[in-house]
């Protein structure tokens, strides 16, 4: 069975500009890079931004921008990998401009090394700004949008979260997390006018240039190769357009994920095999599966369950097919 589209993939377009007029945006990690685009954007469409970044420096220079042409902002210098943290930074919004609508978790660090090599502090560390810090603002914001019947946020993954990538299993598990993360956020949210989704930013941002090697030899050679004619086009602003719709009133889908980059953005999913069912629901040995391996693996008639209970459906659909 194939899965249908995006929920408003068929939908035309409304006439005019998005815009943000009235609401307020928190952009994290909005010092440099992804974050200052995504909140210089939002402003200049009428958005009131809080602009959190650990450098203070950083956040100020953004919010900074943002003032000098017309907008509204403040910085906001709390870590998001601490529940205070979180907390400071949805109060910052509320303080200075009375709501929050619209939330971009974008704060992240790097510490690579290969797996052996991994501490548990660079494990600990990464999980807390990434997956920790999505969680500690977004729960106290998400209370305030509940209670005003609408939200936007927005999560920031990777595909080495998805797909993999070497000497970033901790990057890796924090960034897959996230998706995990969006995807309970979206489902308790939808009654309550809440849209949750994911981006998978493909842009040059620096983020890796306080550690020590990013790869292994080989594997940057190859990274080097693949990104050489891509390069050039990845810039934040070749996937703010993406992250700025996701957080309007207009945007169609929840709990979506969409790589976006040089221009580009496409639905990343994770789909489900129609698989092989053992006679009678039962009796499945370890020799089974090695026979009948390749038949759970076809991808022919895949699907894509939209939660786990969907999931559970489409097992008892495969059961009934084998009655």
């Amino acid at each position: 069975m194939s899965h249908p589209p995006a929920p408003g993939a068929d939908r035309a377009p409304a006439p005019g500009p998005i815009r943000f007029d009235g609401e307020v945006a928190v952009v994290t990690g909005a010092g440099r890079g992804l974050g200052r685009a995504y909140a210089v954007g939002l402003a200049a469409r009428g958005a009131a931004v809080v602009c959190n970044d650990v450098d203070a420096r950083a956040a100020a220079e953004t919010a900074a921008r943002i003032t000098a042409e017309g907008g509204a902002a403040v910085a906001e210098a709390s870590t998001v990998a601490t529940p205070s943290g979180g907390a400071a930074v949805v109060e910052a919004a509320l303080d200075a401009f009375g709501s929050i609508e619209i939330v971009v978790n974008n704060a992240g660090r790097l510490r690579n090394a290969a797996f052996e090599d991994l501490t548990t502090d660079d494990v600990e560390e990464v999980v807390r700004t990434h997956l920790g810090g999505a969680f500690h603002v977004t729960q106290p914001a998400y209370v305030h949008m509940k209670r005003a019947g609408y939200g936007r946020i927005v999560f920031t993954s990777s595909s080495a979260g998805l797909f993999g990538a070497v000497w970033q299993a901790n990057y890796a598990a924090a960034k897959a997390g996230v998706v995990g993360l969006c995807n309970a956020v979206a489902l308790e949210g939808a009654p309550h006018g809440i849209k949750a989704n994911v981006v998978m930013p493909m842009a040059l941002t620096g983020i890796g240039d306080a550690g020590g090697a990013a790869f292994p030899p080989e594997e940057l050679r190859a990274t080097v190769r693949a990104l050489a004619p891509l390069a050039p086009h990845m810039t934040p602003e070749n996937v703010a357009p993406v992250v700025w719709y996701l957080a309007s009133r207009r945007c169609a889908p929840t709990r979506q994920v969409f790589s976006v980059g040089c221009g580009r953005f496409a639905r990343v999913f994770v789909g489900e095999a129609q698989g092989w069912c053992a006679p009678g629901a039962g009796g499945l040995t370890p020799e089974l599966v090695e026979a009948n391996l390749g038949a759970a693996c076809d991808l022919v008639g895949h699907a894509v369950p939209e939660s786990m209970l969907d999931e559970c459906r489409l097992v008892a659909e495969c059961l009934d097919a084998r009655a």
